[in-house]
């Protein structure tokens, strides 16, 4: 199997979603706490309204879940985009060849190929690919990049076979 990628700022930005992906269980967790800080939050706010006193812990709760959503709805993205620009390497063109032996990749920069033992673990996001070198270190395969619906049923029962079970 043999593609041509070229990665866009959008690619990188999602990857690093998918990367930072937690585990089921920890996703629930997380939305079990934010969901108490936003019931916290507009108890509080009640409260402060009503006595018209103790304003700090709910003007704190509110600016901290604020702070959290600027965090991840704006400076996160306009980071990654900036990361990428940085990155020469990952606005190249490269091809992107697959067989049962190794991972091969050819580009103006340099070709490297990688038999499947490099790989540790691969996860799907909605739009990507990633497979691990490491737990930071991955290489991203763009859905889009695929003739086929075939040809990409056919990439991850691959990585399956290769790498077992998408990681989370």
């Amino acid at each position: 199997m043999n593609l041509a990628i070229q990665l866009t700022p959008e690619d990188y930005a999602q990857s690093c979603y998918v990367h930072m992906r937690p585990r089921p269980i920890f996703k629930w967790a997380g939305y079990f706490v934010l969901s108490l800080a936003v019931i916290a939050a507009v108890i509080s706010l009640y409260f402060a309204f009503a006595d018209r006193e103790g304003f700090f812990i709910p003007v704190f709760l509110v600016a901290m879940l604020a702070y959290l959503a600027f965090l991840f709805l704006f400076i996160q993205p306009k980071r990654v985009r900036k990361i990428f620009r940085q990155q020469k390497i990952m606005q190249s063109p490269y091809s992107f060849t697959v067989t049962d032996e190794a991972v091969i990749t050819k580009s103006d920069v340099g070709d490297t190929k990688l038999t499947w033992d490099y790989f540790v673990k691969w996860k799907e996001g909605k739009n990507l690919f990633m497979m691990y070198q490491s737990d930071v270190l991955y290489h991203m395969v763009p859905k889009r990049c695929f003739a086929s619906p075939e040809e990409m049923t056919q990439f991850r029962q691959l990585l399956e076979t290769k790498l077992g079970p998408a990681g989370v």
